[in-house]
């Protein structure tokens, strides 16, 4: 009896391997000014603005999310608008790719740095770099 009443509450639990895969973990920390030479024949780039990525930490679970922190700096004489499309990572195995969340803007004033969490959905290959178009490569 005391069994059936173990195999009972383990029934109610989550899966263990589950709820691993959801556990995120630090990949690296970016390196700002790091050259990678990938092709890049698309021509696949942010959408020009006056924003910096000042340094970003990567991080990902065992089920391929993919996220980062990074601090942006506002590099224009006024207040900007950060948006999704101005940010875009650079993948292991040379793909681009822009973020999934960050949908609605942030407004940062000039000279203004900002740290936020950017998911960008699943992927195989881990992240490499973070950019914008002033620090496109």
């Amino acid at each position: 009896m005391k069994n059936m009443h173990l195999l009972f509450l383990c029934s109610l639990l989550p899966p263990i391997s589950a709820a691993a895969n959801d556990v995120l973990s630090v990949d690296q920390v970016g390196l700002q000014g790091m050259q990678f030479a990938f092709e890049n024949d698309a021509r696949i780039k942010p959408k020009n603005s006056d924003f910096s990525v000042v340094n970003s930490v990567f991080m990902s679970s065992e089920a391929g999310k993919r996220l980062a922190v990074i601090t942006v700096r506002n590099d224009a004489s006024g207040s900007r608008i950060l948006e999704g499309s101005h940010l875009m990572a650079l993948f292991a195995d040379g793909s681009r790719k822009g973020p999934s969340s960050l949908t609605d803007g942030i407004k940062l004033d000039d000279g203004e740095l900002r740290s936020v969490t950017v998911s960008f959905g699943e992927a195989d290959y881990p992240i490499l770099a973070i950019y914008t178009s002033k620090n496109f490569n």
